[in-house]
């Protein structure tokens, strides 16, 4: 159960934090599957959706910060709210930036990028679904943890084969092109583990 210290009970919290981190948590999964979506069809639709969404999860994002900062009270720490708000969007931003590489530079999907992607996907539905349970029963939240460790696992277990075989190409230039688009996604993945840190430790803080 969630112990609320004596503040809280003097001051009750009137925003819910735990609500707006799980819509932002959700928006910020639909960016990385509308990035899977999109490198299997590469239509503009495909590719308005996934920026639009990545705006929509900018708002959720600045909202939460504005009431982080009208907030007497929080119900964890409110640094922790700040950092997994902050770590979280960056996951959208590289899903965006390798969208626009990927276009910007003719880049096609490869094994190594769909399978990066795919994971990176998996992850973000897990912190996700991690954040929608903390409120209510964060010993159920914390199982997710280890989900989404293996998902990063083989985003990196992927990278590293990646990148070996572009060592070897033949094509200066497309290697070049290959390892910024493999490296913006092992970057989301990097970003997966500093959020999954953090609510680690306030999964911590609260059971």
């Amino acid at each position: 159960m969630v112990k609320f210290n004596f503040w809280e009970r003097l001051f009750p919290i009137k925003r819910d934090f735990y609500k707006m981190l799980a819509v932002q948590a959700e928006s910020s999964a639909k960016v990385v599957r509308f990035l899977c979506i999109w490198l299997n069809s590469r239509t503009e639709e495909d590719y308005r959706k996934l920026l639009s969404e990545a705006d929509a999860a900018d708002q959720h994002r600045f909202n939460m910060e504005n009431n982080l900062i009208e907030a007497f009270a929080t119900p964890f720490d409110r640094q922790d709210i700040y950092s997994l708000s902050i770590e979280m969007d960056k996951i959208v931003e590289y899903a965006k930036s390798t969208l626009m590489e990927m276009e910007a530079f003719q880049v096609a999907e490869d094994s190594v990028i769909h399978n990066m992607a795919q994971q990176l996907q998996a992850g973000t539905d897990q912190l996700a679904e991690a954040i929608r349970l903390l409120k209510d029963d964060p010993h159920k939240s914390q199982k997710q943890i280890e989900i989404i460790r293996k998902a990063q696992k083989a985003i990196a277990d992927e990278y590293r084969a990646g990148m070996a075989a572009v060592f070897k190409s033949k094509d200066p230039m497309q290697a070049l092109k290959c390892r910024e688009v493999y490296h913006h996604i092992k970057d989301a993945e990097v970003y997966l583990g500093y959020t999954t840190d953090i609510l680690h430790k306030i999964i911590v803080r609260l059971v």
